[in-house]
């Protein structure tokens, strides 16, 4: 995603006349490549994005080596250099609104639900749902400031919501009711999420997965049954059938296996957390997303994105309010490195193209902000050297300079932050790893 940004950077200088020394693959020393005309491309030591150097930009003006050519970044008109900063964050916002864009015209696999409507099917018994008053049977239309809400926007909304009311609007059968909610909240590892323990109405439990030497193999359930009761009961929800394992009493399953009904006894084994399972994982009900409409895909893709932007937006200004910690929100290349191998486990290559989308977004809006050294930073220096300019004044080289120092300053320091968390973050997580053999019992 940073070679994306860099290319934004570089195509727009080309098309714009301006000289481009380097476009590097990679930082440090060069490992080979090659030159055309004036440029050098180059693939360097360390693959952590790349770099595009024009002559007389930022670090030469440091070290007091600009010469005043014509040839030099700065000696640019101030329109070339605004496009050619504004390039890099509008070719990675471009990407990430290409990704889900193309995928849906493509087509695609996603939870049935994501894009339905809010309908509840199940609501805990004693949680934080049933005492705001929902019931089974709810129809959300309006959850804090959104009409009809979507699961995907819901789940979104209440993960991030730290124990605070949410306001929400509910239809049951014709009847307004107002409602507040207040999620509670959970610690994942060491991650602060909200919790609502209710969920859309089930008919059945997939099996997506049969574990080896557990209750749900020695029972003979199989990849792709479908669960349709517990104890003569009918399924309504995932919850609903946690609750009855967690009895710890043998349980008889009605299941659907192709055109057969079955019926498999099976009895829960406890694990060292004191919980009860059977050793299966559930399948979640899909549907394909799919349209042949431009239009329709590019509206998507900007939804897509626009949400994504929303549920970053609230945990940052988390962080800022003190209600979350920014070593634990927070990745650098090691954290993205682990990310990346996580959700390529789950989700495949598919799942890492989605997150190619969120990161290159995150890269293409962070590069916006006025900060030194990024390319908002060169934006706000041409519009102040603009304001000068209007009255007859002229931005000094020491203040360019100062202003580069600071900058550079500060991206030093939020590298070491990030890379020196994601390596505690590693050490951490070895050093609580069970041994071999709990986790081969477990």
């Amino acid at each position: 995603m940073i070679v994306i940004h860099e290319f934004g950077h570089f195509i727009v200088a080309k098309l714009l006349g301006i000289p481009v020394e380097t476009f590097s693959v990679g930082f440090g020393p060069r490992l080979f490549g090659f030159r055309i005309g004036d440029t050098d491309y180059r693939f360097s030591a360390i693959p952590l994005g790349g770099y595009v150097k024009f002559r007389g930009e930022n670090m030469e003006l440091m070290q007091g080596k600009s010469e005043g050519s014509v040839d030099e970044f700065l000696s640019q008109p101030k329109w070339k250099r605004f496009l050619v900063a504004v390039a890099g964050p509008v070719f990675n916002i471009a990407t990430a609104l290409l990704i889900p864009t193309a995928a849906i015209l493509i087509g695609f696999e996603a939870d049935i639900y994501d894009s339905q409507q809010v309908v509840i099917g199940e609501v805990t018994p004693g949680s934080t749902a049933e005492q705001s008053g929902l019931q089974k049977g709810d129809r959300i239309i309006a959850f804090d400031d959104q009409k009809n809400p979507t699961w995907s926007y819901w789940r979104d909304r209440v993960i991030t919501n730290l124990g605070e009311d949410i306001p929400l609007t509910v239809d049951r059968n014709g009847q307004i009711v107002q409602l507040k909610l207040r999620p509670r909240v959970e610690t994942h590892g060491k991650e602060q999420v909200g919790v609502v323990d209710l969920e859309p109405p089930l008919s059945y439990i997939g099996v997506a997965q049969v574990m080896k030497n557990t209750p749900a193999e020695r029972a003979g359930l199989q990849v792709g049954d479908k669960i349709t009761a517990v104890n003569g009961a009918p399924v309504t929800g995932w919850h609903q059938f946690r609750r009855i394992i967690q009895e710890g009493r043998e349980v008889a399953l009605t299941v659907q296996r192709g055109r057969e009904t079955l019926k498999i006894n099976s009895s829960p084994e406890k694990q060292q957390n004191d919980s009860y399972w059977l050793g299966f994982s559930r399948m979640f009900e899909t549907k394909l997303l799919k349209t042949n409409s431009l239009a329709t895909a590019m509206r998507y893709g900007w939804d897509y994105n626009l949400r994504v932007l929303k549920f970053t937006g609230e945990v940052f200004q988390q962080i800022f309010r003190g209600q979350r910690s920014a070593s634990n929100s927070v990745a650098g290349p090691i954290g993205i490195a682990r990310q990346t191998v996580d959700t390529y486990k789950i989700d495949g290559w598919a799942g890492v193209i989605r997150l190619m989308g969120l990161l290159s977004l995150s890269l293409g809006i962070l590069n916006l902000f006025p900060i030194p050294v990024l390319d908002g930073g060169m934006i706000l220096l041409i519009f102040i050297e603009w304001i000068l300019g209007l009255v007859g004044l002229t931005l000094t080289m020491n203040f360019r300079e100062r202003f580069q120092q600071v900058g550079f300053v500060l991206v030093l320091l939020l590298m070491g932050f990030v890379i020196i968390n994601d390596s505690v973050k590693v050490v951490e997580d070895w050093w609580s790893k069970p041994p071999a053999q709990e986790q081969q019992k477990k």
